[in-house]
């Protein structure tokens, strides 16, 4: 499932993904190194513009949304690339979609549900930015739906 989405990926994305792993974005602090900066300072909050500053640690981008717009950008590029696997139904925590707290209950909100074959569902949790504890956080979130997976489970 994922390799096709994977392969469906506009050129330009998959080239982005690439380029952010392997940290050759044009950040501040890349073009400063590059000799291509006078500064490598973020022009919003005067830190050090890292890859990590710039995806994940400006307070200044957070205060202005851009974070909950990227996240909610991704969301909603899965969630129209998603229902081409059928039979499926969709549950996205953004307007215009059926909303996952319809099967949660609003004590939890994942950003995605997807129901394949009414036999199987699958708990989506978006992560974007830079994770410095992925794995942390991965155990906290598997905690945390456990429940809600058992329940599913038994009926």
């Amino acid at each position: 499932m994922w390799s096709r989405a994977q392969s469906s990926l506009p050129t330009n994305i998959f080239n982005f993904t690439i380029r952010y792993l392997n940290n050759t974005l044009a950040n501040k602090r890349n073009l400063y190194l590059w000799k291509l900066a006078t500064t490598p300072d973020c022009s919003f909050c005067l830190q050090s513009e890292s890859l990590l500053h710039v995806v994940a640690g400006c307070k200044s981008y957070l205060e202005q949304g851009r974070y909950t717009w990227r996240h909610n950008s991704v969301l909603k590029f899965l969630a129209q690339t998603l229902p081409s696997l059928q039979p499926s139904k969709l549950y996205v925590d953004l307007p215009g979609y059926l909303s996952p707290c319809i099967l949660t209950g609003e004590s939890l909100r994942p950003d995605m549900l997807l129901s394949i074959e009414d036999k199987c569902l699958y708990v989506i949790e978006l992560t974007v930015g830079f994770e410095t504890n992925l794995e942390r956080n991965s155990q906290r979130k598997e905690i945390k739906y456990r429940p809600l997976i058992k329940h599913f489970e038994n009926t």
